[in-house]
């Protein structure tokens, strides 16, 4: 049964002097009443302007506190307030669930995931803006201390991610800043999972709500021989005809009709195992729904011309009302995925653990196949309770079921007993600081200078008492740590010295501006220096730079013929390199070397018009990778383009330029000038270019008919072709 919320909204509402308009507003989407967690943090002064740290379950109602905070503030008070969601697409999730809710109130709300090194002042303009952590750092590294000043209140989303090696030391530095900068602004911190949360809340100076109470009852099991064994409820027979475990518990599932998500430990077993519940999930498809499917199935893999294997095994698993969802997908198939699963016609989803950290997926049972994750060094080994427990929290739909089941696949008596103690009824892991790396410090600490915020090791150390990490008291050598990165940015004319202050050179504020490393900075001045010496600039050798940078993702793994083609890519190569191991240090590490190699590879391949199916075969990837190495390498490379301007290397950065748009596109050079039309990508272009059609001159005097008869073109692309074409005229 459902456990019953205990306090009316309205009355709430009332009491702290909401309008009639916003109370209609609030209240729309049906919720009345609220729940014990959101009572709780009512009453801990969550509408008095109260800092508060909410550690509830998944769909006990923090997001709907975070809104109330907002609307107050914005609507009594003429406040600003910030929402920062760690991923982009949860970012997104919130804007169309806040436009949509909150546009009748006129409130204005805007979202900001771009260019890091961007500066829009229309911002300032928002009363609610919805950013990630990274582009509001980089906004506060341009100096753009009004958007802090001016805020009333701040949202952190998933405040456990500071525990995240990658974007942990980003979302506390922005934390502390934000403290120091405005220590009036009232913090919302929120999060499904913090052990530690009394600590948490402590640094933030915030009261703590901290719950296990969810809407709908969770069932946590383990399943073995036929048999759930549930902690705290009976046990559950499964006596459904299917050939194997897995497929009787999704049958069990669909006849109930639930809908289900499988998590399983890497992207391979995520396409298999979503091929093999499609017999189960096709026995209860409507024919309506079966209809549907196939008008999807269509939409994911597209053109042919731009359809790969990965995009057809997607298409074949979605007919028949299952998809598979990790990393490798492109972002649109990814959304097209979440979209028809939150309409109920997908009713399966396979997917590796990092779809539980993103958009808001509930099902009525969650499969935790895997438990266990090989990692480099030590083989096979337990995943962190912490995310057991992210994907546990998925399953129960608040508006379908009446409970959720949360179910441990096991193989032995012995392991499901072992499984039960080690996930089921274990607490999670503290979240920890992990803003003492070096990589970290050099970013931030360089930030601090050229946003003017700090000016000698004095005040860096001083800023430092603002963070977790000193909150947490693990600060251990920081000091020299801090000394030591404060002469490597030094030596590295990063910064200078008048007296006893320091302050950013220019290329420390380009370096802090355009959101990189600054040993990225360093490899690419070096780089572009050897390039001005020998007055020859290759592709090859600007990819190879770029794939140096410790900003750049790295193909680490590949198959055995791309390893040993590798080898003769080297030597194909090698003398177009602007960095080898003979002149640049970190290249002594072979293997680390041999990444740099592939991954230059597989650029270089991609602007040769290499099809997408075939990189991805060749380099053991998905679509979705190429997206992310391609738009990660444009970013670098209008980096080194800037860096190259501002060491008065002009003669380098057409040419800079002239590779970093043949990246984004994936084609050579000659199809550059095709590929500024809209709507025309690289295989367009290709075809337009074969029929004769090299220059946009060449286009203009085409009429529709004949324009529209070119492979691929069709009459709608034909028509804005030529409207585009008219209208440089």
């Amino acid at each position: 049964m459902l456990q019953k919320p205990i306090m009316e909204l309205k009355e709430i509402l009332k009491e702290n002097n909401f309008s009639s308009e916003s109370i209609e507003a609030i209240t729309s989407s049906g919720i009345t009443e609220l729940y014990p967690p959101q009572v709780e943090a009512v009453q801990k002064g969550l509408l008095k302007s109260k800092n508060i740290l909410m550690s509830v379950p998944t769909a006990a109602g923090k997001t709907l506190m975070a809104e109330l905070c907002m609307l107050k503030s914005i609507l009594q008070d003429n406040g600003r307030c910030l929402y920062i969601a760690p991923l982009k697409a949860l970012a997104s999730e919130k804007y169309e669930d806040f436009k949509r809710k909150y546009d009748s109130l006129g409130i204005n709300i805007g979202i900001s995931v771009g260019d890091y090194d961007y500066l829009d002042k229309n911002l300032q303009n928002y009363q609610i803006l919805i950013a990630t952590a990274e582009k509001v750092d980089s906004l506060l590294r341009s100096k753009a201390t009004w958007l802090i000043n001016s805020l009333t209140v701040v949202v952190l989303d998933e405040i456990h991610f500071i525990n995240d090696n990658g974007r942990g030391p980003v979302l506390e530095i922005l934390t502390a800043r934000i403290k120091q900068l405005n220590p009036k602004i009232q913090i919302l911190a929120l999060s499904a999972t913090v052990k530690n949360a009394l600590q948490v809340a402590g640094w933030l100076e915030a009261e703590c709500v901290q719950s296990n109470w969810r809407p709908i009852p969770l069932k946590e099991g383990v399943y073995y021989n036929q048999r759930i064994q549930f902690n705290n409820y009976p046990n559950k027979i499964i006596s459904e005809e299917a050939p194997d475990d897995l497929n009787q518990l999704a049958l069990d599932t669909l006849r109930g009709r639930g809908q289900i998500l499988i998590f399983v430990n890497s992207r391979r077993s995520a396409q298999a195992v979503a091929r093999e519940v499609c017999s189960s999930s096709a026995k209860i498809l409507t024919p309506d729904e079966k209809k549907e499917l196939m008008a999807i199935a269509k939409e994911i893999v597209g053109s042919k011309s731009d359809a790969t294997k990965i995009c057809q095994k997607l298409s074949d698993c979605i007919i028949h009302g299952v998809a598979f969802h990790h990393a490798g997908l492109k972002p649109h198939q990814r959304e097209l995925v979440e979209r028809n699963f939150k309409k109920n016609l997908i009713k399966i989803i396979s997917c590796t653990p990092t779809l539980a950290a993103g958009v808001n997926l509930p099902a009525r049972r969650a499969i935790i196949r895997d438990v266990k994750r090989f990692e480099a060094g030590t083989g096979a080994a337990y995943i962190p309770v912490s995310e057991y427990k992210q994907c546990a929290g998925r399953a129960g739909r608040p508006q379908y079921d009446d409970y959720g089941e949360a179910v441990i696949m096991a193989k032995t008596l012995s392991e499901a007993e072992t499984l039960m103690d080690k996930f089921i009824l274990a607490d999670t892991e503290p979240i920890y600081s992990k803003l003492a790396s070096e990589s970290a410090l050099r970013m931030h600490i360089l930030a601090s200078i050229a946003g003017g915020y700090v000016q000698d090791i004095k005040g860096m150390l001083e800023f430092f008492s603002h963070t977790f990490l000193h909150y947490q008291k693990m600060t251990g050598n920081l000091s020299e740590l801090i000394e030591g990165i404060f002469e490597f940015l030094h030596r590295e004319n990063f910064i200078d010295k008048s007296e006893s202050r320091f302050f950013a050179t220019p290329l420390g504020n380009l370096t802090s501006r355009l959101y990189i490393d600054p040993f990225s900075a360093i490899i690419i001045r070096n780089g572009l220096k050897l390039i001005a010496d020998k007055q020859i600039i290759s592709l090859p050798g600007v990819i190879h730079l770029i794939s140096c940078c410790p900003d750049t993702p790295l193909i680490m793994n590949s198959n055995k013929k791309a390893a040993e083609e590798a080898q003769k890519f080297i030597s194909e190569n090698e003398r177009n390199f602007i960095l080898t191991p003979k002149n640049c240090e970190i290249l002594d590490d072979y293997f680390f070397y041999l990444s740099t190699i592939k991954t230059t590879w597989l650029i270089t391949t991609w602007v040769e018009e290499e099809k997408e199916d075939f990189l991805c075969e060749l380099f053991n990837i998905g679509p979705g990778d190429i997206y992310r190495h391609v738009e990660s390498f444009e970013r670098l490379l209008f980096a080194a383009e800037r860096i190259a301007h501002l060491m008065h290397f002009r003669s380098l950065t057409f040419g800079l330029d002239n590779i970093k748009r043949r990246v984004r596109y994936g084609i050579k050079e000659e199809l550059l000038e095709l590929v500024s039309l809209r709507n025309v990508g690289r295989v367009r272009a290709r075809i337009l270019f074969d029929n004769g059609y090299k220059k946009l001159s060449d286009l203009k005097n085409l009429s529709e008919d004949k324009l529209s008869g070119i492979n691929s073109i069709g009459k709608t692309l034909a028509r804005s072709i030529i409207a585009q074409l008219n209208k440089e005229k």
